[in-house]
């Protein structure tokens, strides 16, 4: 996270800073790798205010398949997998302690994309793999490569450049490289944000799926060292699509449990506890 926190802090857009309990003055423990960005306007008024983790796996992915007219091939793929009770804990949290909501950063490194794959490859053609050696020879000699080397670092920058080509015509991000971190919304309009793979234990994040990188908030291109924000998802008055959705809701009505809400003051201000305490550990903090 540190290269994420030296480039958002260095713009007059963003603050970010690492939670912990002795930073975050809360009875409920602050989960392990969360950080909070504060987005600031003009350097004074706040645009929005996310919890964000990072805690993910990468897993690179070899599919194999035969085409239509009985010729092998081979696709490189790469997904970010989240622990899903891990998130569960963070979302919690954040919400109870009066963020707009969790985003979960993954970082796209085109080097590492290419130089895992092109390895993968080797390691298998080496070991004798038929259908990788088949697909490799046949595209040495229609591309009249010099080494199955070449075939394999073709193949891992033919992917790497359709993924990310896709992935940034649907962010309407086309002037920029794709690399970076990608701040993902985890729920969009109250419910889990479109694209996010859900399996018992895992939350993912597959880059052939599109629809997720529509909503993205923030993107950091490390590459150009340039910060975007996703403008559609913030409303007019400067507050993020949470505000408005919350201005929706029952303020008596627990979204966790169903429960009572009940106002609770305090040193550091008023705010809405559920009355099932402490069995829900809701808590939404009301604006002054």
């Amino acid at each position: 996270m540190d290269e994420l926190f030296k480039t958002l802090t260095s713009n007059m857009h963003f603050n970010a800073t690492a939670l912990s309990d002795k930073t975050w003055n809360q009875n409920w423990r602050v989960p392990e790798g969360l950080i909070s960005i504060i987005g600031l306007k003009n350097g004074k008024s706040p645009v929005f205010y996310y919890g964000v983790t990072k805690n993910c796996k990468e897993n690179y992915v070899l599919k194999k398949g035969i085409s239509d007219n009985k010729n092998k091939f081979i696709n490189a793929r790469l997904y970010f997998k989240f622990d899903r009770a891990d998130i569960i804990e963070k979302e919690k949290y954040v919400v109870a302690n009066g963020f707009n909501g969790l985003l979960l950063c993954i970082k796209i490194d085109k080097e590492k994309f290419i130089n895992t794959f092109e390895r993968m490859l080797m390691e298998k053609y080496n070991s004798g793999d038929e259908h990788i050696i088949d697909v490799l020879e046949r595209m040495k000699e229609r591309n009249m490569f010099n080494s199955v080397e070449e075939s394999a670092r073709y193949i891992a920058n033919r992917d790497y450049n359709w993924l990310i080509g896709r992935l940034k015509y649907k962010a309407g991000l086309f002037n920029y490289s794709g690399q970076g971190y990608w701040l993902l919304p985890l729920k969009t309009k109250m419910e889990i944000t479109k694209g996010f793979e859900i399996t018992n234990n895992e939350l993912i994040v597959d880059l052939e799926n599109t629809e997720l990188f529509k909503n993205y908030l923030i993107y950091v291109d490390v590459k150009n060292n340039i910060i975007r924000y996703n403008k559609s998802r913030l409303c007019k008055s400067g507050y993020s699509f949470v505000d408005e959705v919350r201005k929706q809701m029952h303020d008596d009505i627990c979204p966790w449990c169903g429960g009572k809400l009940r106002l609770v003051k305090t040193k550091r201000g008023e705010f809405l506890g559920c009355s099932n305490y402490p069995n829900c550990l809701y808590r939404r903090f009301l604006k002054k």
